[in-house]
């Protein structure tokens, strides 16, 4: 890759790691450019909308020309378009945000989330978000469909074995679920299954997601069934016909 285009980059990843505004100095820091080659740098990507300066402290933050780039995209995936519909109704079912990640990078990239009616999370993962695979239920589910050899390649060494004993279980059942513990304390309950097309390859997963406080009262059972029949119907929808045997009772 050209090393003035990887360096522009670079900033622009630095940029849209957090919610606020940069410093030359520390997007310097950040990116291990010198402070006049970021500054110019920063000059052409203000000058094309991908970066915007605040004109009273000459800080820097992402700018929504990446918006359009993300919205082209958005617009030719065919899953996500497919898969609102059940998101929405997933999350009405389950009174949860519902989720859609697709693989992206050894991660699960966010690309929908939904949230039950009149009902808004800010601490839910929303579009662009990543989560690791071996760290949340869509991942997981992920996993739980690879060979083991391509398994490894996306699980740290570090990993113990009640990691293994979680892809198995959810290899065997078809629906991930993992509890991870917020900055805060609490915990929260993250439930998946895998999204296949025609050829019955896994082109995404749909998940969702409560607090543990709540999960301890739901009917467990019947939330995990509304992810994999909500996942079975998205999988349905892209032209993988098992997927309709998982739908009896469910409308499409």
């Amino acid at each position: 890759m050209h090393n003035t285009l990887l360096k522009g980059i670079v900033i622009l990843e630095a940029l849209a790691g957090e919610a606020r505004e940069f410093s030359l100095a520390e997007l310097a820091e950040l990116t291990g450019l010198g402070k006049s080659q970021a500054c110019r740098l920063l000059k052409t990507l203000v000058e094309q909308g991908y970066v915007v300066q605040n004109a009273g402290t000459r800080s820097y933050r992402i700018g929504l020309r990446t918006l359009e780039l993300s919205a082209s995209i958005l617009e030719r995936m065919e899953v996500r378009r497919a898969g609102l519909a059940y998101l929405h109704d997933l999350s009405d079912r389950t009174r949860s945000p519902s989720y859609l990640g697709v693989g992206h990078l050894g991660k699960v990239l966010i690309v929908e989330t939904a949230y039950p009616a009149g009902v808004y999370s800010a601490s839910s993962p929303g579009f662009g978000s990543t989560l690791p695979l071996h760290d949340s239920a869509m991942g997981r589910a992920m996993l739980a469909e690879m060979s083991v050899e391509e398994r490894l390649r996306h699980v740290p060494g570090s990993a113990d074995e009640g990691l293994a004993a979680a892809i198995e279980e959810a290899r065997r059942t078809g629906v991930a679920v993992i509890v991870r513990e917020r900055g805060d304390g609490s915990s929260v309950v993250g439930v998946a299954a895998v999204v296949r097309n025609c050829r019955g390859a896994v082109i995404a997963a749909l998940g969702a997601s409560t607090d543990k406080e709540d999960w301890d009262q739901r009917d467990q059972e019947a939330y995990k069934r509304a992810v994999v029949k909500a996942a079975a119907g998205l999988s349905f929808a892209m032209g993988h016909a098992a997927g309709r045997l998982t739908l009896e009772g469910f409308s499409v």
